[in-house]
């Protein structure tokens, strides 16, 4: 496995803001989508459905990102009975709660704006919200059930609407303690138990004919009300050039194979939350970043510590270092390695500098310019 950080460490550097902050009606939970449209213009996404607004940002680089307009939806969220256009889950029942969009994607030919955005079903259902316990307001440690879903705009990313669900966990998306209306489906039995797939990033080849979600998948003990994993899986879908968005296909034993919803799926990093990549031009390599999960445990699960890995397949991961700053460990609840210059995607870099992006729940995002140096 390449031993990239016996020779390099990552140094961080001067702080800096971002527009995605609260003055902007923004309050963004989890890493920030971005994407370069083919004249040259930088795009970003942030916040969430049920908390401020989602807003769309443009500039040249990080250095001049400003918002342009908060987005509207042709379709509602929330109640079950009127959420995403009666566009049901793969498992058979009716989706509700929120949207988090995570990835960005713009057709270089089309013009039209593709969005993936995380989803769960516990928050913001309006009285039909659930978790792996049954109805509720909010979901008992989390344990509500994830799902991937894909919306367009053909207007820039002010107007979207909802295409589907593009991925979905192997278990369902329910237990045995609650039918959330799927007949005669059966549950995952109380116990150990998986959330489905979600909390996630996408990384688009820059020369490549594929992008890739890689995504989390969290378990579960429901009677011991713990989490006892948290692993990053990967699923990719060839990118195309007419305004259509292919199915993705899950890696699983060693190939890419299974379907997007329902498949099987095999962990390609453990105990990490909310994979982001970056790739390196000049080293011949891939950068995940994410931050540290401690399990088993029923609190203080995430340590918001940065960790980073390295690849050159985006497959086999080396195993993690933790990343310093100013002698103490650095890091948030989300972190994300981006490009800050003016020319390339946000996800891939030509030399060793680049930029950390910061945050918590709902927090503002913070800028650290940072950048490679021998040791």
């Amino acid at each position: 496995m390449n031993n990239f950080f016996k020779d390099y460490k990552i140094e961080i550097g001067e702080i800096l803001e971002t527009a995605f902050h609260k003055d902007n009606n923004n309050f963004q939970d989890g890493t920030t989508p971005m994407y370069r449209d083919v004249d040259g213009k930088l795009w970003a996404m942030s916040g969430h459905s049920h908390m401020g607004a989602i807003n769309m940002f443009c500039g040249t680089s990080l250095d001049d990102m400003k918002k342009v307009y908060e987005i509207n939806t042709n379709f509602c969220v929330g109640h079950a009975d009127y959420a995403f256009s009666g566009i049901r889950y793969p498992e058979g029942n009716k989706p509700v709660g929120s949207i988090w969009p995570f990835g960005l994607y713009i057709c270089p030919n089309t013009h039209r704006f593709f969005c993936f955005f995380h989803n769960e079903t516990g928050w913001n259902g309006k009285g039909t919200g659930y978790d792996a316990y049954g109805l509720c307001k909010a979901p008992k440690i989390d344990s509500d059930f994830r799902h991937i879903g894909l919306m367009h705009s053909d207007d820039e990313g002010r107007n979207w609407t909802f295409d589907r669900w593009v991925l979905t966990g192997e278990e369902v998306d329910f237990t045995e303690n609650y039918n959330p209306g799927t007949g005669n489906a059966i549950g995952q039995k109380a116990g150990d138990i998986c959330l489905g797939s979600g909390d996630f990033s996408l990384f688009v080849e820059p020369d490549g004919e594929y992008m890739y979600i890689f995504y989390n998948k969290i378990y579960q003990n429901s009677i011991q009300a713990l989490w006892t994993g948290c692993d990053v899986f990967v699923a990719r879908t060839r990118k195309r050039t007419d305004g259509v968005m292919g199915d993705f296909v899950k890696y699983y034993n060693g190939a890419f194979c299974e379907p997007g919803n329902l498949g099987k799926e095999t962990a390609i990093a453990l105990c990490s939350w909310h994979p982001r990549v970056l790739h390196s031009a000049k080293h011949g390599l891939y950068f995940l970043s994410s931050s540290h999960v401690n399990v088993p445990a029923d609190k203080g699960v995430i340590d918001d510590v940065m960790e980073v890995r390295t690849s050159t397949d985006l497959i086999h991961w080396s195993d993690p270092i933790r990343i310093e700053h100013e002698g103490k460990e650095f890091g948030n609840h989300y972190v994300a390695m981006v490009a800050e210059d003016d020319k390339n995607q946000p996800c891939t870099i030509s030399g060793d500098e680049f930029s950390i992006l910061s945050n918590h729940n709902g927090t503002n995002v913070t800028r650290y310019r940072a950048k490679f140096v021998k040791r």
